[in-house]
């Protein structure tokens, strides 16, 4: 397989490797019957549908649950609230409103705030 990247493409390419290889950053287990996010003093069980925050389970909504989830899965990367509207409520992101907000802010609430930031004008990203 042959990549062509233009400089700004290789670029952010080298970084999502760079986060890839920090095993710090992002451990990924697969088993047969388990799939957890691991970050530190945090654990996203994602078949059990539980988050582990200092080896203390912290009860989450379904969508408290996803829109962690899905942050989390893309260490770094910036989404916008209607991105995280879509994916996690399925519906088209246009009205989201306050809704992605006000569920980042109970996600904040539960497991710290050292996990989810805030970036301005554009959305939210996982930094674990």
């Amino acid at each position: 397989m042959i990549l062509t990247l233009s400089d700004r493409e290789e670029h952010i390419f080298n970084k999502v490797v760079a986060a890839l290889n920090d095993e710090s950053v992002l451990e990924v287990t697969y088993g047969s019957h388990l799939s957890v996010l691991t970050f530190p003093g945090l654990e996203i069980h994602i078949k059990e549908q539980t988050v582990y925050h200092n080896d203390t389970l912290i009860p989450l909504t379904h969508r408290e649950f996803f829109t962690l989830t899905y942050l989390a899965s893309h260490p770094f990367w910036v989404f916008s609230k209607e991105q995280i509207y879509e994916a996690v409520w399925k519906e088209h992101g246009t009205n989201c409103g306050s809704a992605v907000t006000n569920v980042v802010s109970q996600i904040r609430r539960k497991i710290g705030d050292g996990y989810i930031e805030t970036v301005v004008g554009s959305g939210y990203r996982f930094v674990g």
